[in-house]
């Protein structure tokens, strides 16, 4: 198995320093599954975590999808739609080898409906803060994080294909909220988003 890592040691092991920090403050992907419910203010902290993390790792994989060779075989636009059978899944909190999880490098755009109480005064919930949340999307990400930074080839590929077939979809790739850098580290969030921004290039030409 190729290591694309060790061309660009220094951008993988920021990286790799986030989500050892990561795997400190809030547990592996198992640990954070075993815990089954969270309450809704530290999920949504983790769910910040996660998206520094995610951020970090689209522009990673962009650099990397840059440098690899142009496919001779392009991805086609539209797929078609196959019908998949439904299975019973069973997901145990000690075995993340095992979950189905995924990773999107190109996230797809989703409109939410509009509310019928759209634009009306939000009622304050004293119970809010106390409710609780599912951990098992976020053990899910955590593991799909890890498991594209120990294998990020398959994940560069992927991502190869689709941005030279849509290579306006590129600098999507840069985007991101600026609550995020601080967790990675400004400085080292900013130097991997700089050789983001060169890699862009090698598929956005406009």
């Amino acid at each position: 198995m190729t290591d694309i890592r060790q061309t660009r040691r220094s951008l993988w092991l920021i990286a790799q320093s986030f989500i050892n920090v990561l795997a400190s403050i809030f547990g592996r992907s198992e640990e954070i599954a075993a815990r089954h419910t969270i309450l809704r203010d530290e999920w949504r902290l983790i769910c910040q975590w996660l998206r520094a993390g995610e951020a970090l790792m689209r522009m990673l994989l962009l650099i990397e999808a840059a440098a690899l060779p142009k496919p001779n075989t392009p991805m086609p636009l539209l797929r078609e739609k196959r019908m998949r059978k439904k299975r019973m899944m069973e997901f145990r909190p000690d075995k993340p080898d095992d979950w189905r999880v995924r990773f999107s490098a190109i996230l797809l755009e989703r409109r939410r409906p509009r509310r019928r109480d759209a634009g009306a005064p939000r009622k304050s919930d004293p119970w809010d803060a106390a409710r609780f949340k599912s951990a098992w999307p976020l053990a899910e990400r955590a593991e799909a994080l890890l498991r594209v930074f120990n294998d990020p080839l398959p994940y560069a590929q992927r991502l190869a294909r689709r941005l030279h077939a849509v290579p306006h979809r590129a600098r999507e790739l840069l985007r991101h909220t600026p609550d995020l850098p601080p967790l990675v580290g400004a400085v080292a969030f900013g130097t991997v988003g700089a050789a983001a921004g060169v890699a862009c290039a090698t598929f956005d030409t406009s």
